[in-house]
């Protein structure tokens, strides 16, 4: 490396070294950065670093063979003085190509959510020098996957609609901390954080873009030639918000800037808003989409880097980039949750040691699916849905949810029949025709007090459904204050209202908050509602009773007939262990989906003292009502009933061959 490969601003001077290739991106130690930087093919790449938002670099350092190793070029810069405001900023360039570090820790340029850049702006968009947060990682709260109760949410339309200086940002969801402890909520699901662009027109497309520019280390960078700045005006009218973030292209190290009250430190903000969640003993996993020609070696970087950096608790994987078995057996990753569409336990774990509870789980609509269409009444779904509720893992965990991002939210999947999309400008031709929702009697919004009763039931009855279904149950953020979108089941345009969750309903839907916080304590208080062991159907303790077994109306005795719509599932307490030595209260779980009263007879139990009602979706049936061998359950109804202790027996009676002694 000489004098001739360094351009310096004319008030600039710069000392640098060898660099060293890993890790890749801007690496701070001290008052030196190490720039690494893979460019396949390339004969020389430019670094360019820039004070703050100055749009000339104060100086420019060529990297050449000698500073090569493989396809990584690196150096080692050292920045003196003070940090400028914005900070150190900087980009690279080869083969005449302008490009972003896609290891880039911070994008600067990209602070304005929604804001269309133009070329000007474009060239501006760079990477952040960022130093590394010690000790990130330290006080995960380490919950185990059957005891989780996860919270999706999206953080700009969580708390944006609260009107305050923290709205709609990293700041605004530490704020809503406690609120999230207080629901009975230890994981947060957050769709994706990672920097992408979310502007978009209809029909854009990569043709054109140079190969070195599609090469897989970079298509995650979203590198692309400028456009003209016809075009930009011809095509300004087509413009849409990836409001959800499922894009093309990310900066999967960079959390996204404009999702911070203060961009410019975005990264420290969302660490900080890490560090709080779990201070309240709330995990946080991310959504990591990762474009489907990504390196696959960069995708595992992040992956470990957002644990490493930010301790990270897992994420929810999508697109096909990522190999299954070679993240469930990471060593990096060996305590961080994973979830997706399917695994496939046995084989991974064919030759090596499964961890000692799940870290894996399935992330698929399979229970929604089943659950709508049992609750709403649909035909030959009893058996099916009791499948659900009894379903757990060895070595793979499910996540259960009634609603998700992409869909209906609670209230409007019991308040319209058919999806409302108007407001995506795609003529109704976008979102899912096949919603298994149901609009209890009437379209929308209505004031007559027995459609809002039974809309009421049913959103307790979907979330009562999912919160005592063996697994990991899964609630969408304002679900549990009545948020609506109005009808619209596809709202990834929606950077508005009907996107945003509304806490305007959270006085309006107190009662039915109290009881989502109810049926979360139930289900926390009692491992046998989410037994660590797989559920077999086997009486292996000899008991008197299986671990779980599945009724109809008649207890012991399941209907499997296609029209039947009822189902009884009792779960024995013996098999699920509380504290060191005890066992667990039993649980018989009521469900009458049926449109008119139905009478169950109640099983009854060895060494138990018969039943209490625990909770119920139906008012008229009150909370510690002990029931006797006949229930009687109202229309479209849960009833989860808890086993009361056996009378004590006199220690000084005893029975011998049927006769009372003394």
């Amino acid at each position: 490396m000489t004098d001739k490969t360094m351009r310096l601003a004319a008030d600039c001077t710069v000392e640098y070294k060898r660099g060293t290739p890993e890790p890749l991106g801007a690496t701070v130690s001290g008052s030196y950065v190490n720039f690494a930087v893979s460019v396949p093919g390339a004969e020389e790449v430019t670094l360019r670093v820039y004070r703050g938002t100055s749009a000339e670099p104060a100086f420019a350092i060529t990297m050449e063979a000698e500073d090569r190793t493989a396809s990584v070029y690196s150096v080692c810069v050292k920045l003196a003085g003070e940090t400028p405001e914005g900070g150190w900023q900087y980009d690279y360039e080869a083969k005449g190509i302008r490009f972003t570090d896609p290891y880039a820790r911070l994008i600067a340029g990209r602070e304005r959510y929604g804001k269309r850049l133009n070329a000007k702006e474009e060239r501006l968009v760079r990477g952040v020098v960022r130093p590394s947060g010690n000790g990130a990682a330290l006080g995960r709260p380490g919950i185990a996957m059957n005891d989780l109760i996860l919270y999706k949410l999206h953080v700009r339309g969580f708390t944006k609609e609260l009107k305050n200086a923290s709205a709609g940002t990293y700041a605004g969801l530490a704020g809503k901390a406690d609120y999230l402890r207080t629901l009975g909520v230890n994981a947060v699901l957050l769709m994706p954080v990672t920097e992408y662009n979310e502007c978009f027109r209809e029909g854009d497309r990569d043709d054109g873009v140079p190969s070195f520019q599609s090469t897989p280390y970079y298509r995650g960078s979203g590198m692309r030639t400028n456009l003209p700045e016809e075009i930009v005006e011809e095509t300004e009218r087509e413009r849409k918000v990836n409001y959800w973030g499922y894009a093309k292209h990310y900066f999967l190290f960079a959390p996204k800037a404009s999702y911070a009250a203060d961009p410019g430190k975005a990264d420290a903000e969302f660490r900080a808003m890490v560090r709080k969640l779990h201070a309240a003993g709330i995990e946080v996993l991310l959504e990591m989409m990762i474009p489907a020609d990504t390196n696959r070696s960069m995708a595992y970087d992040a992956l470990r880097f957002w644990v490493r950096e930010y301790g990270i608790d897992g994420f929810r994987l999508g697109g096909d980039t990522v190999d299954t078995r070679m993240l469930a057996t990471d060593p990096y990753l060996a305590d961080t949750k994973l979830l997706c569409g399917g695994w496939d336990g046995n084989g991974i774990y064919a030759s090596t040691a499964a961890p000692k509870t799940p870290m894996l789980a399935e992330y698929n609509d399979g229970f929604l699916a089943d659950a709508r269409r049992f609750l709403k009444g649909d035909e030959g779904m009893a058996r099916t849905f009791a499948g659900r509720v009894t379903r757990s893992g060895a070595n793979v965990g499910v996540i259960n949810y009634i609603t998700d991002n992409n869909g209906f939210t609670l209230t409007d999947l019991y308040m319209y029949d058919i999806k409302h999309n108007e407001a995506n400008g795609e003529h109704g031709r976008d979102g899912s025709d096949y919603n298994h929702s149901w609009n209890c009697g009437a379209e929308g919004p209505d004031k007559r007090r027995k459609i809002r009763d039974l809309r009421l039931r049913m959103r307790k009855n979907a979330v009562l459904a999912m919160l005592v279904s063996q697994g990991t149950p899964m609630l969408l953020a304002g679900d549990e204050i009545g948020n609506s979108q109005s009808g619209n089941n596809n709202a990834y345009n929606q950077d508005n209202s009907i996107g945003w969750v509304n806490w305007t309903g959270q006085k309006r839907q107190a009662d039915f908050a109290a009881f989502v916080r109810e049926a979360i304590a139930l289900r926390k208080a009692h491992p046998v509602l989410h037994n660590p062991i797989p559920l077999r159907g086997m009486d292996y303790l000899s008991s008197g009773a299986p671990d779980v077994s599945v009724h109809g109306r008649e207890a012991w005795r399941p209907d499997d007939s296609p029209y039947n719509r009822c189902l009884g599932i009792l779960l024995s307490g013996d098999f699920a262990r509380v504290e060191r030595d005890g066992s667990d209260d039993s649980f018989y779980l009521i469900f009458n989906m049926y449109w008119e009263e139905q009478t169950f007879a109640i099983p009854v139990l060895p060494g138990r003292g018969g039943f209490r009602i625990a909770l119920a979706t139906d008012t008229t049936l009150a909370t510690g009502t002990e029931v006797g061998d006949l229930l009687s359950v109202p229309a479209r109804t849960i009833v989860v009933l808890q086993s009361v202790p056996a009378p004590a027996r006199d220690t000084k009676t005893t029975t011998q061959r049927g006769k009372r002694t003394r």
